[in-house]
């Protein structure tokens, strides 16, 4: 695959990344087009970004990660574990750049296929905004969440991973092939 290869993908963890990143993302996540589906959808200020950031080495159960495609930002993805086995998922999340180089749907799939193998992930929680239709019908369909419980807010969705962690590793291998990519992930 390498030689066919044409395209990187990059994916650091905060923990990672340089202050003017970290500014960057806050710019994206503070986005009003952002913010809606956020669960707290007032604007965050620099200095509580930073210092969240800088909680995220203390704080095991977190990972935020800034994907890059051919050196562009194109996505955050955020995954959050039960606890610091990472066997369950309490809630992933995700925020595009806008325009994103490749589609962010696409990036959340192939690197959740490597984090859920990495990581051994059994048990995906997610929820989602009610007014949020496209997200909770491609939860259902592509992914196999099943509706659990809902609010006036949120729709709390749930997925149990069943296959091995090698299916889930090919899967990312066959995305990283038809995308003529490499994946280069900085946990």
């Amino acid at each position: 695959m390498e030689a066919n290869a044409t395209h990187h993908i990059l994916a650091r963890n905060f923990t990672l990344l340089s202050e003017d990143e970290l500014l960057m993302i806050l710019e994206r996540r503070n986005h009003p087009e952002v913010r809606k589906w956020m669960a707290h959808t007032a604007p965050i200020t620099p200095a509580e970004h930073l210092r969240y950031c800088a909680s995220l080495k203390n704080r095991p159960e977190l990972l935020q990660l800034l994907v890059e495609f051919d050196g562009h930002p194109a996505c955050v993805l955020s995954y959050k574990a039960t606890n610091s086995s990472w066997h369950e998922l309490a809630d992933i999340g995700i925020y595009a750049f806008d325009p994103e180089p490749c589609s962010s749907s696409i990036l959340s799939n192939l690197i959740g296929y490597q984090i859920v193998a990495k990581l051994g992930i059994k048990v995906s929680n997610i929820m989602v905004r009610n007014e949020n239709e496209m997200a909770i019908f491609a939860n259902q369909y592509y992914h196999s969440y099943r509706i659990v419980a809902q609010d006036e807010h949120y729709t709390y969705m749930k997925s149990t991973l069943t296959e091995s962690a090698s299916f889930y590793l090919s899967q990312a291998e066959h995305m990283l092939t038809k995308l003529h990519a490499t994946l280069e992930l900085r946990l």
